[in-house]
């Protein structure tokens, strides 16, 4: 009972020293459409550890000291955090102290046996700004070559200026919302749950991530490709109504995915 009052306390002492931290990335999630899926990731990761209650309430509770170096590396980033570093920065400081509380009152098995949501957490990081400023542009003029080469390939006349397509009359202009970041990390992130949801192999759940990749790529210049040739599907309610199609439509392909990955193995290891 003590250990479960002491569990209580540190969650409700994380929360008040992350408060700021915690609005913060609710309101990146509000504001960024490539963090929408943002709120849907701590539900996952409660449902997950929930699901999971068997396993890791068998596993016997060994605080260790060895949780202090996390919550130290934790408190250096949220001071950097504060001088202006940056929401990622706060964020992660978050992550580590959740990662300290954990040994520090339960010990490396726990630990151990939350691997997977507390890696699931990572999906609802804020984007760390320079690398999405370094891959941001070379998707865009990868997005806009991928969509040019579609719309040649049925037929479509196209001429491609940078990011620029021009099909007749109608100009499209691949922004960094259609870098493809947009798909790329909701499907990365929807990649990882239905892998868990439908197959037990930890490998499975790698090899649909590294799937969602391309796969996010070139969903992307498909959208971009129909944005150009359909003026309608340009922008307003049909954009966002064809890139929802698109998205669900990865899913099946995920899914399919999985399938043949599941065949292939099983008769490897047949």
């Amino acid at each position: 009972m003590r250990s479960r009052w002491a569990a209580v306390a540190a969650v409700l002492a994380l929360l008040a020293c992350h408060f700021p931290t915690l609005r913060g990335m609710a309101a990146q999630w509000s504001n960024d459409e490539d963090m929408g899926h943002g709120f849907l990731v701590p539900l996952v990761v409660a449902w997950v550890v929930w699901n999971e209650r068997g396993r890791w309430r068998a596993v016997p509770v060994r605080p260790s000291w060895w949780g202090i170096p996390p919550l130290l590396a934790a408190a250096a980033l949220h001071l950097a955090a504060v001088l202006g570093v940056g929401l990622f920065a706060a964020s992660m400081a978050l992550w580590l102290s959740a990662v300290g509380v954990i040994v520090c009152l339960a010990g490396f098995g726990r630990l151990r046996a939350w691997v997977f949501p507390l890696l699931l957490s990572l999906f609802m990081l804020p984007k760390l700004a320079f690398v999405y400023n370094l891959v941001t542009l070379p998707l865009q003029l990868l997005a806009s070559r991928m969509a040019a080469a579609l719309l040649a390939a049925i037929g479509i006349g196209v001429i491609r200026e940078g990011n620029i397509l021009a099909v007749g009359a109608h100009r499209v202009a691949v922004a960094e919302a259609c870098s493809g970041i947009r798909y790329l990390l909701p499907l990365g992130f929807m990649a990882v749950v239905l892998a868990y949801v439908i197959d037990p192999k930890a490998w499975m759940r790698v090899a649909l991530l590294a799937l969602a990749v391309p796969l996010a790529i070139a969903a992307n210049a498909l959208r971009v490709a129909a944005s150009a040739a359909i003026p309608t599907l340009d922008s307003g309610t049909p954009h966002a109504a064809m890139g929802a199609v698109i998205f669900l439509l990865c899913l099946a392909v995920l899914a399919a995915a999985r399938q043949l990955f599941h065949a292939v193995g099983a008769r490897h290891h047949a």
